[in-house]
């Protein structure tokens, strides 16, 4: 508490953050980071040329491709944690009579700051330029530049997301609209529900169109026995700003339909957590809302609406991905922020030690190639010691019956990125992604902050505590009406 105090003599009131959220986005990059080092060592493509073939192997490793497989799916749930987040901060800043343009206006270069450094990423990093060139050895081959333009992830979805939503609680709270509470929930849930709805006939559309493919492929392209829509390469191949924008809409693994639902969504939450008088019942509302949305999801995959992979997902991958992710967030809302545990719980060692992962989950995001490093290592020492020797550089190195390889190279890999991280909050993540968009920001908008001063993020943090603000307000309402009747 005194460092607080100390804090705002300085002149810099402390931020005000809720700790279950922060630890989940910390979390949620660190299992990325892991499971995406073992899906990229893991040779599973005898599962996506015949799913079938995955009920003839032995439990212990259909365990392991299922557990794998459906987190390494999660994707959306930092669009999710962000949309609840970005929500959260905005109204709360207008609750306390900001100038809603002036949040506007940062909200929207934060966005288009994102979708700068997804180019970049998708362009010239891991799956880039650089990336395929380390992996392959081929530095002639320039189709992964613009290969990047056409491709739909999960930064660019949160990109989109950020400013989408933030134009729509723009126009929802100026005015004081935050006092329409249930106008605003309504408007939100409606177009997540019209999202959803239309989403099947979107992709329909999309997938139907008379796309062309070259007969030339690129070096390193090979789509399959009958290509078609949604599919980077066969986005990109199909190059023009029609492909470029219903790649937005309708394109490979995080296209505005469905996923600008689970944005909506997460401005719903982050808005009601806004709220001067906590919703006592919500963690309960939102526990049934995603045990609902898992069982819609049941519900399409027993209709056919399901697949396999991680392209774009039919909504019964979508729902109950989504259900799950709901699940956790009201869950762990209950179990800190409700229950009178958050300043306990933001200040445990372990989870000091993922939010600082969040901290910088742009920049390890971004940062995939970074794995090379540790394969390159590694399969230097394996290939001195065994034979055959592998690849490990280009991934896919092991193959079924050498999954505690790839476990084992996963371990080794995120300890690579622990080292990174421990040695980059030395300095502040400087020269971070994160810091190159602040910095921007803070540029144009005069505007400082301190979110990557790892000392103050780490320790001088205002916990916000939903059960101690319904105690105040209890309080104060017994106090009124004690002045009231005196």
């Amino acid at each position: 508490m005194n460092e607080l105090k100390d804090m705002e003599i300085e002149g810099v009131k402390p931020k005000q953050r809720l700790a279950s959220l922060d630890f989940q986005r910390g979390l949620a990059i660190w299992m990325m980071t892991f499971l995406h080092a073992a899906a990229n060592m893991y040779d599973s493509s005898f599962i996506s040329e015949n799913p079938g073939n995955i009920l003839d192997l032995p439990i212990s490793v259909i365990l392991f491709i299922v557990f794998f497989g459906f987190f390494a799916v999660w994707n959306s749930y930092f669009l999710f944690i962000s949309t609840t987040v970005n929500s959260l901060s905005m109204s709360k800043k207008i609750l306390n009579g900001q100038d809603p343009k002036k949040i506007l206006f940062r909200q929207i270069l934060t966005g288009v700051g994102l979708l700068v450094v997804n180019i970049i990423d998708n362009s010239f990093l891991y799956s880039g330029y650089f990336g395929v060139g380390i992996r392959t050895g081929d530095w002639s081959n320039t189709y992964p530049l613009w290969r990047g333009f056409f491709e739909m992830g999960t930064l660019r979805i949160i990109a989109w997301s950020i400013i989408l939503c933030s134009i729509l609680i723009y126009f929802l709270l100026k005015d004081k609209g935050y006092e329409k509470y249930r106008r605003n929930m309504t408007i939100l849930g409606s177009l997540a529900i019209i999202i959803i709805i239309a989403s099947q006939f979107v992709h329909n559309a999309v997938d139907n169109i008379d796309w062309i493919i070259p007969s030339t492929l690129p070096t390193g392209v090979d789509l399959g026995v009958n290509p078609s829509w949604p599919g980077v390469d066969f986005q990109a191949l199909n190059a023009s700003f029609k492909s470029w924008l219903l790649t937005i809409f309708a394109g490979d693994i995080e296209p505005i339909f469905p996923y600008f639902a689970t944005a909506l969504v997460g401005a719903m939450i982050g808005m009601t957590l806004s709220k001067p008088e906590p919703i006592k019942r919500l963690p309960l509302i939102g526990g049934i809302s995603g045990l609902g949305t898992l069982g819609l999801g049941g519900l399409f995959m027993g209709l056919g609406f399901v697949s396999f992979g991680n392209e774009r997902p039919p909504l019964g991958n979508y729902f109950i991905m989504f259900g799950a992710q709901i699940c956790s967030m009201f869950l762990l809302l209950w179990l800190v922020e409700y229950r009178g545990k958050a300043q306990q719980f933001g200040d445990n060692i372990i989870v000091k030690h993922f939010r600082k992962w969040g901290m910088i989950s742009l920049s390890v995001y971004v940062l995939q190639i970074y794995e090379l490093l540790p394969r390159f290592v590694v399969g230097s020492i394996y290939n001195l010691i065994f034979y055959p020797r592998i690849n490990m550089v280009n991934g896919s190195a092991f193959k079924i019956g050498e999954e505690y390889k790839t476990l084992i190279f996963a371990v080794i890999a995120i300890l690579f990125f622990e080292l990174l991280i421990y040695l980059w909050s030395k300095v502040n993540f400087f020269l971070s992604f994160e810091w190159f968009i602040t910095k921007s920001v803070s540029l144009v908008t005069k505007q400082t902050t301190y979110r990557l001063e790892v000392n103050a993020m780490m320790n001088k943090i205002h916990w916000i505590d939903y059960k101690t603000i319904s105690q105040q307000n209890q309080i104060s309402k017994e106090t009124t009406n004690t002045n009231n009747s005196v």
